[in-house]
């Protein structure tokens, strides 16, 4: 009976862990350019969401993980609702989807700070 649950439970949350891990509808060489106003922002795992609106659009970035945000020195405090931020990543395939995810870089143009992925700064020479 016990063995029968957690082979349920198994089988029924492994849909969820591998669509969350799925990149399919993006492609992770593109290196798109997405500026607007932060009007959002959910600051926990998986990851951290950051809702932007450039007047014309609203695009939902999904970037790191809490641990990894404070593995690269950024911390919850870094954003605010109202601040500019500009984002380089991949947009989804479907131009009806506004989310960007494998983010590159991160830039709040008001006060010069930037940040670079990990996978990018392992890369430089």
């Amino acid at each position: 009976m016990i063995r029968s649950l957690m082979l349920s439970i198994l089988l029924c949350g492994s849909p969820a862990v591998l669509a969350h891990h799925s990149y399919a509808g993006f492609d992770p060489e593109e290196r798109s350019v997405f500026e607007g106003t932060i009007t959002g922002i959910f600051w926990g795992n998986p990851h951290i969401l950051l809702d932007l609106d450039d007047g014309n659009t609203s695009m939902r970035i999904e970037w790191i993980t809490v641990t990894g945000a404070r593995q690269t020195g950024v911390g919850a405090e870094r954003f605010h609702t109202g601040d500019r931020l500009s984002v380089i990543g991949s947009r989804n395939r479907n131009p009806d989807i506004h989310v960007m995810t494998a983010i590159k870089a991160l830039r709040l143009p008001a006060d010069d700070w930037q940040w670079i992925s990990p996978s990018l700064q392992e890369k430089r020479p």
